[in-house]
């Protein structure tokens, strides 16, 4: 089980105020469990029956007693907290979080050691589902239109952690979605910094350190090739963008780059080989356009040296993608289709992803073609622009694949609101009175040959 610290989706009450501080402490556990695993009692807190474990960890809700406040304490082993080697570990993921103060990071709010000798550290307790439950979700599934707009607003939030982390000298090094909590209320934080290690200095113990320790580190699904090879040399920023790789290969595919498997030693061994499987095979049965494979590729290129070189790069990217509006509603048509029709009202614009469009109107009973468009062209705009009736029809020539644009999100996107829009309407009134002006004078267009 992971050692994210959540709550369960019950919202929390109202605030509360009480100025008789401390407010009376409640036993929640049984004492004889608390003295059996040296579970760590505060005096300022009230520690709840533990909420998950990991490892090494243990995650318990607790009751902050002055403030009110709900926190979750993560506290090592009993057992492991005798050996230096882990109890060390466990202080420094204490001290990396601590010290990563950013809005996509999980605070922490204090490190202490108990009178058994137990390491702990109070942090935010998370209200929300880890970003793996979110995925896992039947309502967003791969390819769909929530699934990616929000799905990659999350994800956008996580590179904003690790690129902040990157440049304080920290990378993560286990980056998956069961270690990023997504909250009630549009919050997402990185969690788990246990497997973090310094690049721009060194822990007072050196060599020593856990995070010095060779060995495959991570989660097998989500590591990189050098990370499973284990030597931490190998290991840099360029580790942290393959895992953040993995991640939006999941977001797009719904799959994981070594496949699925309950065998971790060959998960291990296919990352050592850099077998990752193409995305372009991920997304075989799923509309995902070329533009956003290509991101994906580029992030999860076993080769370091061929990955984005940081995360802003690879954010640089994705944003170009949501810019671009490739993550609208597609709709396939085949050859022949009308997909819109002269007259009737216009309720959606369309982008052509593949394929090939004719645009033509009816002229004393013979189709006059008015244009060919092919991938990249955009019809039915004018309509949503000028809410009149649509002034051609639109089939298809071959197999087609296109992006829907309905009015709303065109309005939205093109600003129809403010000054951008006023000028769009404007430009779209003179090529009307231009339409007519040409139709009224009995040209004809189009016509092969002329």
């Amino acid at each position: 089980m992971s050692t994210t610290p959540s709550s369960t989706n019950e919202h929390f009450g109202p605030v509360c105020v009480n100025e008789a501080i401390p407010v009376p402490a409640f036993e929640a556990i049984d004492p004889a469990v608390v003295r059996a695993e040296g579970i760590p009692k505060p005096s300022h807190l009230s520690v709840l029956p533990e909420l998950g474990r990991g490892a090494m960890g243990r995650i318990h809700p607790a009751t902050d007693r002055n403030l009110l406040r709900d926190v979750a304490l993560k506290r090592l082993d009993k057992t492991l907290a005798k050996e230096s080697f882990y109890r060390d570990g466990f202080i420094a993921e204490a001290q990396i979080t601590g010290q990563l103060e950013h809005p996509n990071i999980v605070p922490v709010h204090e490190l202490a050691v108990s009178e058994s000798g137990v390491p702990y550290f109070t942090m935010k307790l998370v209200q929300g589902v880890t970003f793996a439950r979110w995925l896992s979700n039947g309502a967003r599934p791969p390819g769909s239109t929530e699934r990616l707009e929000q799905g990659l607003e999350i994800f956008m939030k996580v590179c904003d952690a690790v690129a902040y982390a990157h440049h304080r000298g920290v990378i993560h090094r286990d980056l998956k979605p069961d270690n990023i909590m997504v909250g009630d209320f549009g919050q997402v934080y990185v969690m788990d910094w246990g497997l973090a290690r310094l690049t721009k200095s060194k822990p007072a113990s050196g060599d020593y350190a856990q995070m010095e320790a060779p060995g495959p580190v991570g989660t097998p699904d989500y590591m990189a090739p050098e990370q499973a090879r284990g030597n931490p040399d190998e290991m840099d920023e360029r580790s942290d963008v393959f895992g953040l790789g993995a991640i939006l290969y999941e977001i797009v595919s719904g799959q994981r780059p070594y496949g699925y498997t309950s065998d971790q030693q060959l998960l291990i061994d296919r990352a050592c080989a850099g077998a990752v499987v193409p995305i372009d095979v991920a997304c075989m049965d799923i509309g995902i356009t070329r533009q956003l494979r290509d991101v994906v590729q580029h992030a999860t290129a076993t080769d370091p040296g061929r990955r984005y070189q940081s995360v802003q790069e690879l954010q640089r990217d994705v944003q170009r993608f949501l810019r671009g509006g490739f993550h609208l509603p597609r709709k396939m048509v085949g050859a022949g289709t009308l997909i819109i029709r002269e007259g009737d009202a216009g309720d959606a614009a369309y982008l052509i992803v593949s394929g090939t469009c004719r645009a033509f109107r009816m002229v004393n009973g013979q189709k006059e073609i008015l244009s060919t468009m092919t991938a990249g062209s955009v019809f039915g705009e004018m309509a949503l622009l000028l809410a009149e009736p649509r002034a051609a029809s639109v089939e298809s020539v071959t197999s087609t694949s296109l992006l829907v644009l309905d009015k709303a999100t065109f309005d939205a996107g093109v600003g129809m609101d403010g000054w951008s829009g006023a000028l769009v309407r404007a430009l779209a009134e003179r090529f009307r009175t231009l339409e007519q002006q040409v139709r009224a004078s009995g040209m004809v267009r189009g016509t092969p040959g002329r």
